[in-house]
Parts: structure tokens; C-alpha cells; sequence
């Protein structure tokens, strides 16, 4: 847990100014320190950006600092308020955030108050550890810390319930062991990304093994639903963090895919938008770059590479099939194509999608030049257009939401498409999960578009679950692709030192071996 230290001159000088009731300013600032503590817990979980990490800097929100951290004194005067008017602040601001903006601010600690921060782990401390026991209390700590940790995040609960939904919870399964193993070869041996970012991966698997091994191995997920459709969770989760710290946490499982969801979701659409426009209702001949999209994506892909980046190759093949697939991705959402950015309600410069994907003007003119890519970009914004006025012909009340809405009031199109789509996105993924638990397979987490199984639901069941979800809503598009996912094996240190002493006595005893030989011989 994240504990902080303050100077004794603190609460003397608290005492001073309130000596009545006797422990008020001790309780007072105790208070004022927990709510501290919390929200740099909050900002470890984030994770900070590399200026901000080498200038000491936390992002955190000073509005629930000021406003969680108590009152003192019989005119109920704010504890942060008098902190700062009196020079005793323990956090000096150093960019100031907005409300409207949705900032945090960055702080750091002031000279009156030292962290010590038991949930980061170092790489180089990692790389140190030479025992199994000497790993196993580096990562989990002390139950004292966990119980912390937990208390902070989910006060609602307590520990080892797996059980919460009613409370607004979800659970994921951790495989502890895969995690340990995880962060053993994040911070030993991988060489995975920057050093930023395995600190990043490194904290959040230190925050997961903290909570789930005093939880029975689940970790709690605070449900957050969105209007949009989509559930979402406050805080840490299995959505949000990245793919091989997922895979460390679920362990062996299968992973399931909708295929390219929303183009598959807007394809649906296609005959009825030929059809009202007196046209022979053939979607591959009318749409010809969205169905190779939909059936042949690697070549699709691999066509869009080559003409993209032109025989570059400062950047790896894998990297940049990414970037393509971020930005027809994006094209599919309703970004715009044009390179011009535009300021903000809050005065915030704003790129378009495109920009901020394909950063290289040349390749970025090059991948709207394409002609797959031009046919596919006149096919989207044809079915975006078609979906747009059915919803205005037939459910205006729909239009009405405040969340479709622009900050000048008009109606969005982009966010409708996106309204849209996440229920249609969220239903399928329901209709998929009802129909796979009634043949014992439950799913143990979900992201969006992915469903993931603790078994192979086996070819059959796949096609089933094809078969009905096409049924339900009329759609041959949807499809699922399936992953398996593998567990990261622990490696005991102790086993690989005895191995190591093992193989050297050995050596040892063939050289003594050798050398009594020729000994005798000559």
C-alpha cells in the first residue's frame, strides 16, 4: 500500500490552531492523508507518463483532495484550504487541471511529507532475486499491505468474496502463478517495450496479485455502464490493461473474437440499402473492398501495406499492419480523412484520428490514395449515411439523447453509428454467452467484441453459435475467430540453482575422472 510519512511540525501546528476537542486535528489530518494515500493510489493504477515520472509528478484530481479531505475547527473550515493558506500544503501543484477539460492535475509532495511506496516494482530489484522465497515475498508483500490496497478500492466488499453483482461487480479469475511468472520475466528478462512501459505492466500486476491473492484469485471489476452499450469498469481491469498482462492473469483459456465487428455490423445493412434504391441487391458487386475486407483480410491488408509505407523498413511488418487496422478501424467509426485538426470547448487542440494513427504525412496521403482504400472509405460513408436516416425516418427520440449530441446541440452522426453499433456489439455478445452456458461453457471475462472460455468450445459449438447469432439478426456477416491463450509457466530459481550445481559436479567429477586416468597411464 502507498503510505505517507508527514512531518510532526504538521500536526503540531494543526494542534496549535485547533486544540479543541483534544484529537480533532489528529483525526483531521489522519483523514486528510487516507484520501491522499487513495488518490495516489488511483494515480499509480494509471500509470504516468515518463516527464511526469522523472519530475516526481502524480496526476490527481485536487477538487476530491480539497473536498473528501475533511473539515476542521467549529467554522467547519476545509483541511486543505488551511494546509495551503498556511504553508503546511503536502502537495504543491504544478499544472492545474480542469473540470472541463476532465484533467487531473500534476503534483508532487512537498519537503513535509515522504512516500513510501509499497506497491512498485522495480526491474533491477527483480533481476536481483536469486531464491524462489526471496521472489515470492518481493511480489505479494504482506497481508496487512493487501488488505490495504483492497479496503481503498472495493470498500463495498470483503475479501475472498467472488460474488458481487448486485453490488455492481464482475469478477475475473487471476492465475497467480501465471502472474508471478509474468512479472518475473517482465522485469528480469523481457525485452518488451520501453522502460515505461513494463513499469507500467509491472505496477498493475503488483495492484492485481495484491487484491487477488487475499480474494480467493478473483479480482473484483467496478461495473460502469455506458449509454452507448457497452459495460465498462472503474479503475484496473482486464479490458484495459495490455494483452500479455491479460493473457498472465486468465492463464489457459480461448479467446473468441466477433470478426471485424462493426464492418460485419454495418454489411448488414447492405441489401436493404440496395433494394431501397432500386438496385439488383448484389453486395459483393456493389460493395467489392468491404466484402474482401470481410472474407479475405490478409490479403486486403497485405495490399494496403505495400502501397502505405512503400518499402519501409524502419518499421517492423506486424507494426505496421496495426497501424492499417487502427485506421480502417477508425474510417468504420466515421473519422474524418482530412488532416486539419480543430480547438476544443476547452481551448484543447485536437488532431483527426488519421493524423494521430498514421503520423507520417506521405504514408498517411499514400493510405488515402489507395484505391482499395478510396472504395472502402465511399462504401463506409454509404452505409453510414443509409443507417443515419433509417434512425431519423424511424426513432427520433432516439436523436434526442443528450449523449448523441455535439457540445453546440446538434445531433451527431458518429456517435449515433457508435450508439448503434455497442448495443448491437453488446446483444451479440450476450445471445453468444447464453447460448455457450447452456452447453456448461460460462465465460470467465469479457472485452467489448471478445468472449473469453476456460475451455475450447469445440468446432460444433462455434458454428452454432454462428448459425444463431446470423439468425437473430439477420446478419450472415458475423462471425467468430477463435485464440487460444497459454498461461506464462513458473520457473523455479531454486530448481535452476540446483540444476546449475548439479551439471557443475558433474563436470567436476569427469575432470577428476580425467585425470586420474592419465595419472595412472603415465
Amino acid at each position: 500500500m502507498i503510505k505517507l510519512t508527514v512531518n510532526p511540525q504538521v500536526l503540531i501546528s494543526l494542534q496549535q490552531a485547533f486544540p479543541t476537542p483534544v484529537k480533532s486535528a489528529s483525526r483531521a489530518l489522519t483523514k486528510y492523508v487516507k484520501v491522499l494515500e487513495g488518490l495516489l493510489l488511483n494515480a499509480f493504477q494509471r500509470g504516468s507518463a515518463p516527464a511526469q515520472k522523472k519530475m516526481g509528478l502524480y496526476s490527481i484530481s485536487l477538487h476530491d483532495l480539497a473536498n473528501k479531505g475533511g473539515r476542521i475547527g467549529p467554522l467547519k473550515l476545509r483541511l486543505h484550504k488551511w494546509l495551503k493558506d498556511n504553508q503546511m500544503e503536502l502537495v504543491e501543484t504544478v499544472e492545474k487541471g480542469s473540470k472541463f477539460s476532465g484533467e487531473y492535475s500534476a503534483v508532487k509532495l512537498s519537503r513535509l511529507v515522504t512516500l513510501d511506496d509499497g506497491l512498485t516494482l522495480s526491474s533491477a530489484a527483480i533481476a536481483q532475486i536469486r531464491s524462489d522465497r526471496e521472489l515470492e515475498r518481493y511480489l505479494t508483500g504482506d497481508d496487512e499491505d493487501s488488505h490495504s490496497v483492497f479496503d481503498h478500492l472495493f470498500p463495498e466488499l470483503q475479501p475472498s468474496s467472488i460474488s458481487g453483482a448486485e453490488a455492481g461487480f464482475h469478477f475475473a479469475p487471476v492465475d497467480i502463478d501465471s502472474l508471478k511468472a509474468f512479472v518475473h520475466w517482465v522485469g528480469a528478462v523481457a525485452e518488451f517495450g520501453s522502460n515505461e512501459k513494463r513499469q507500467v505492466l509491472l505496477n498493475q500486476a503488483k495492484l492485481v496479485l495484491a487484491v487477488s491473492s487475499i480474494n480467493g484469485g478473483f479480482f473484483p471489476q467496478r461495473i460502469k455502464l455506458s449509454p452507448f452499450g457497452r459495460t465498462y469498469y472503474e479503475g484496473l481491469s482486464v479490458q484495459n490493461v495490455h494483452k500479455e498482462l491479460r493473457r498472465a492473469m486468465l492463464g489457459n483459456c480461448w479467446e473468441y473474437d466477433m470478426r471485424s465487428s462493426v464492418v460485419a455490423w454495418k454489411m448488414g445493412y447492405a441489401r436493404d440499402l440496395l433494394l431501397q434504391a432500386n438496385t439488383e441487391p448484389n453486395v459483393r458487386m456493389y460493395f467489392p473492398a468491404t466484402t474482401l475486407y470481410l472474407e479475405d483480410k490478409a490479403d486486403f491488408m497485405a495490399t494496403v501495406r505495400y502501397f502505405t509505407f512503400a518499402g519501409n523498413t524502419s518499421l517492423t511488418e506486424d507494426f505496421q499492419l496495426g497501424l492499417i487496422k487502427q485506421a480502417l478501424t477508425a474510417i468504420s467509426f466515421g473519422a474524418k480523412i482530412t488532416g486539419r485538426g480543430w480547438t476544443d470547448s476547452s481551448g484543447t487542440w485536437k488532431n483527426p484520428a488519421l493524423v494521430d494513427i498514421l503520423k507520417n504525412q506521405s504514408e498517411r496521403d499514400r493510405f488515402l490514395a489507395d484505391p482499395t482504400v478510396k472504395a472502402f472509405v465511399e462504401e463506409q460513408h454509404a452505409l453510414d449515411d443509409f443507417i443515419f436516416e433509417i434512425v431519423k425516418r424511424n426513432s427520433a427520440g432516439l436523436l434526442a439523447l443528450d449523449c448523441l449530441q455535439t457540445p453546440s446541440g446538434r445531433v451527431s452522426k458518429p456517435k449515433v453509428l457508435a450508439y448503434l453499433y455497442q448495443h448491437a456489439e453488446t446483444d451479440a455478445m450476450d445471445l453468444i454467452c447464453s447460448v455457450a452456458a447452456q452447453y456448461g461453457n460460462v465465460p470467465i471475462a469479457r472485452v467489448h467484441d471478445a468472449v473469453f472460455f476456460k475451455s475450447r468450445l469445440g468446432p460444433d459449438l462455434k458454428q452454432e453459435l454462428e448459425f444463431k447469432l446470423q439468425d437473430a439478426t439477420c446478419n450472415k456477416y458475423w462471425h467468430l475467430s477463435s485464440k487460444q491463450l497459454n498461461r506464462y509457466v513458473p520457473i523455479s530459481m531454486d530448481a535452476a540453482q540446483d540444476e546449475l550445481l548439479h551439471k557443475q559436479s558433474v563436470a567436476d567429477e569427469e575432470r577428476r575422472a580425467l585425470d586420474y586416468f592419465y595419472t595412472c597411464v603415465y
